[in-house]
């Protein structure tokens, strides 16, 4: 009568397997998977796109206190002519308008209202660029005669306005813009509506 072996694995081949399957199941045990977008409230990572909600803390002023949502990221080369568009938003660069190539991003924190993050935030342009916002189907579509493009210094916290030119029939607000950062389109003052 012939005996039959038994051939039993290793115990470090074991341990491998085992240690590769808790790798995997464990990966999934966090907020979101790992396929799943980066998210986070720091709106200038070229990766990070989220769902908007506000921070807890009482000023919203400054852009690190919402969530936002990527719409659009491309990396554009120093001096190249490129046109970046994400939603309704737009940014057309003029040849020589960027001094170093980078990844430009659009952000949203809410598809319903016009507050938008071009960024690398705070790069300043070379020569100005044409931002373009299509505000039709907005929350402030209903007020198109008082509308003001504003941008955020968020060195300061303040919000300045920019000039630019409104096509009622279009629903389209256009503005030459000398820097990447939070502009928001909207009828009065974004800090009295609690931006």
């Amino acid at each position: 009568m012939r005996r039959r072996q038994t051939i039993h694995p290793c115990p470090n081949q074991t341990r491998l397997v085992v240690a590769c399957v808790l790798a995997i199941l464990l990966s999934g045990c966090s907020k979101s998977l790992p396929t799943d977008p980066m998210s986070g409230t720091d709106p200038m990572p070229a990766t990070g796109p989220v769902a908007a909600k506000p921070a807890a803390s009482a000023n919203a002023t400054t852009t690190s206190q919402w969530t936002w949502q990527q719409l659009a990221s491309q990396w554009v080369n120093k001096g190249e002519a490129a046109t970046v568009s994400g939603g309704r938003y737009k940014i057309q660069f003029v040849r020589g308008s960027l001094g170093q190539g980078a990844t430009i991003v659009i952000l949203q924190r809410d598809p319903s209202i016009t507050d938008v993050v071009i960024g690398p935030s705070g790069m300043a342009l070379s020569k100005a660029s044409t931002l373009t916002i299509n505000y039709a189907g907005s929350s402030v579509a209903s007020a198109p005669d008082y509308l003001k493009l504003y941008r955020l210094n968020e060195s300061t916290g303040a919000w300045e306005a920019v000039a630019g030119t409104n096509d009622l029939g279009a629903q389209t607000f256009t503005a030459k813009v000398s820097v990447l950062c939070r502009y928001a389109l909207t009828p009065g003052d974004p800090t009295k509506a609690g931006w």
